[in-house]
Parts: structure tokens; C-alpha cells; sequence
């Protein structure tokens, strides 16, 4: 499988002055590998002589914050933890099956803050605020809980470290970010299509528990909202797929056969 999330897309989600962010990140690493007594101009010159790595013109004002300052740009951390903490992997290890919950959490009942891209959900019931706090605790960062303005609201669940590279991860791996409607959520991920079932059925059981209105008097649900039409038929194939049961997407929403309720193991 692809991976959810990449470095160079990860560095991207930054600004650098003067350069591509990947760009960048590259340019930190190759100065990081000469000797820490040499001072920035002499490393610049290094990497300017070496023809195999692809950089030309290095002034010394572009590395001497990474030698003379011991700094790093915010996008060479930001690739570092995700590295770290297994955000990267290749395969649908517990972490990026954990980081798939996380994404599909912002679509049924979370936020990705424009400004500071820091995500926080606000489920509705104990076993999705389970669910996603489980899911911050396998990625690595923790989480901690916020009272909302609203006193008639729960609490939002937020990372406890790394909010904003944690953001930023979500958010190249296809998580909504800023205000969701029907203009700025198209449909779900590309990745759920090839997702492993038991991922699947995670993830569905995400949405419909978390998102889906339920009836006193019949075991269907059924979702609804602000966002385009093809969402929603993604959403309804997801089900379908996890449950081998019948959910019907129409332009407004979702509606989930009793059958397939059952399946998810929500009835």
C-alpha cells in the first residue's frame, strides 16, 4: 500500500522563504552530515563542490542557522517525528490504522484548525471518545481534554503533543481542514477503497455510531449534512463494503439498511 502520509507532503504543508519545503528538508540533511566543527561557510562550500547531491549556488546564509545555531527547519521536525513515531509506514500497521481513524473522526465529528492546523473531535458518545482517544494514544501523542464554550457541548479531545504536525499528518492524508460543507468536502480519502476490511468496518462503525441519526421506532440510521454528493456515496460504499448490506446515497445523505446497522455491531 501507499502511504497515508509522506514526507515530502508532510514538508509541504509548510512555508520556507525561499525554497520548495522538501527542498529545504533535503538541504538541512546534507548540511547535517559534515563535521560539527565546520562553520556554516564551509559547509555551504561542501555541499556546492559535491556534484551528486543536486544543490548548487548554497549560500552560507542559507545554512547558518543549521550549523552555527544548532537549528532545524520546522519541516525537517515535522518529517523527523512522523518518522519516528510510525506515521509513514507502508503497510496498515496499528498506527496507520490508528491515523485512519483519526482522519475519518474529523469527517463524522472533528475540526483541523486553518490557522494552526491543530485537530480536536467532539463525539457525542463514550465509545467514540474511546475510540479516538485510543487512536491519539497509538500515534504518539497523547491527549487531553477542553471544555467548549458552549456549556451545553461536551469536551474536545485534543493531542496532548504535537498538535499541528499531527494536524498537518491528517490533513495529507486526506482529513477536511477548516469549515466542512458541501463546498470543501468532496467525498472520503482514496485510500478506505483499498483499506483492509477489519479497516473498513473501523471506519464505518466511526461514521454511522458517531455521525448517523437514529429512529425510536426502526433499526435504520441514517446520515445527513452539508456536503457534496459524492461524500456521501463514498460513505454509503464504505458501508457496503463493511457490512455486505445495503446503504443508499442521495444527494442530501445516507441511509443505512437496518441489515447493515446490525452488521457493525450498532443494533
Amino acid at each position: 500500500m501507499p502511504s497515508l502520509i509522506t514526507p515530502k507532503a508532510l514538508a509541504r504543508t509548510y512555508n520556507h522563504p525561499s525554497k520548495d519545503p522538501w527542498t529545504a528538508v533535503e538541504l538541512y540533511r546534507e548540511a547535517s552530515k559534515k563535521p560539527d566543527d565546520w562553520g556554516a561557510q564551509r559547509v555551504a562550500s561542501a555541499i556546492n563542490s559535491d556534484q551528486s547531491n543536486g544543490f548548487d549556488g548554497i549560500s552560507r546564509g542559507e545554512v547558518r542557522a543549521w550549523v552555527d545555531d544548532d537549528s532545524k527547519p520546522d519541516a525537517a521536525r515535522a518529517v523527523d517525528v512522523a518518522r519516528e513515531l510510525g506515521w509513514d509506514a507502508d503497510e496498515w500497521t496499528e498506527t496507520v490504522r490508528a491515523l485512519a481513524q483519526l482522519v475519518i473522526g474529523i469527517y463524522a465529528f472533528g475540526s483541523i484548525n486553518e490557522r494552526h492546523r491543530s485537530p480536536s473531535w467532539s463525539p457525542d458518545d463514550p465509545d467514540s471518545e474511546a475510540a479516538i482517544e485510543q487512536a491519539l494514544e497509538q500515534v504518539g501523542v497523547g491527549y487531553q481534554h477542553v471544555d467548549r464554550d458552549d456549556p451545553g457541548q461536551g469536551d474536545e479531545i485534543r493531542p496532548a503533543s504535537h498538535a499541528s504536525r499531527l494536524g498537518r499528518a491528517l490533513v495529507v492524508a486526506g482529513a477536511p481542514i477548516g469549515d466542512k460543507n458541501a463546498r470543501s468536502v468532496y467525498g472520503l480519502p482514496d485510500w478506505v477503497d483499498d483499506a483492509p476490511m477489519v479497516v473498513k468496518v473501523d471506519l464505518a462503525v466511526l461514521l454511522v455510531r458517531g455521525r448517523a441519526i437514529t429512529y425510536p421506532e426502526k433499526a435504520t440510521r441514517r446520515i445527513q449534512s452539508d456536503r457534496g454528493a459524492q461524500y456521501f456515496r463514498d460513505v454509503a460504499r464504505l458501508i457496503e463494503d463493511a457490512t455486505g448490506a445495503t446503504a443508499n446515497a442521495s444527494e442530501s445523505g445516507v441511509t443505512i439498511s437496518a441489515d447493515a446497522v446490525r452488521e457493525l455491531g450498532l443494533a
